[in-house]
């Protein structure tokens, strides 16, 4: 167990979470999972232990500190300490103008999108700290340094969550503690069927959450002496012009 990294992802029930815990468990991480749906979040957690794999897992929101700060005091109770986190949980809001959302909608855009990697980061750096390592991912968007209309609060969020990454490296660094942003455009996951945008692709590939998670992967194995601090993904075949 010493000689074991512990892995943190949020939103693990599905798309790029899931295949990422699938992945990371697969050589060799021991993972902690977290989601709103329990039940999948237990068939995950099954899976990579029928294979030989190390994982916990619980059903929690990321939009509630107590639940946050619950579930981050029981995987360092249980594995003594997390070496990275991945702030991967996000939610599609109602692809509409921003005069047309509920208020509603635009509470729960910025609070999944936003305040469930500043709850996190928050929970997890004093662990972080204390063994003078660690490693921040943060699942942004391109819409984190473009926009769209239809997805004014998607984007305030993303933007946030990339300025917020930005400072952070910045207050951390000393401590040896790493942040990493990963940008990508549309991901063939539920994210935009909920949020009831329209497949952007007449032809060709788009990302798959499996793309997703090599490049965590990638990240999480570079070494500890530099950071690959911001790294954007678009599919040959989506456009945004200019970018």
């Amino acid at each position: 167990m010493k000689n074991k990294k512990v892995v943190l992802i949020t939103g693990a029930s599905s798309g790029v979470g899931r295949e990422t815990a699938l992945r990371l468990a697969s050589s060799g991480y021991t993972v902690s999972v977290c989601a709103r749906r329990e039940s999948r979040i237990k068939e995950l957690v099954e899976e990579i232990l029928s294979k030989g794999g190390e994982a916990i897992g619980t059903a929690c929101d990321v939009t509630k500190w107590s639940q946050v700060n619950d579930f981050v005091k029981s995987v360092i109770d249980k594995f003594g300490k997390i070496d990275i986190l991945i702030n991967n949980a996000g939610a599609g809001i109602r692809f509409a103008d921003f005069d047309k959302l509920k208020i509603e909608e635009i509470e729960e855009g910025i609070y999944v999108n936003l305040m469930g990697v500043l709850y996190f980061s928050r929970a997890v750096i004093p662990y972080m700290k204390r063994i003078k390592t660690g490693h921040i991912i943060n699942i942004s968007s391109i819409l984190g340094k473009r926009s769209r209309r239809g997805l004014a609060v998607y984007t305030a969020a993303k933007h946030a969550v990339e300025g917020f990454s930005r400072a952070l490296l910045n207050e951390v660094k000393d401590d040896g503690i790493r942040v990493s942003i990963i940008a990508p455009a549309m991901i063939n996951t539920e994210w935009a069927r909920k949020a009831g945008i329209e497949n952007p692709f007449t032809s060709g590939k788009m990302i798959e959450p499996e793309d997703i998670a090599e490049i965590i992967e990638f990240i999480v194995k570079s070494p500890v002496h530099y950071c690959i601090w911001n790294l954007d993904l678009m599919p040959l075949s989506q456009t945004i012009d200019p970018l």
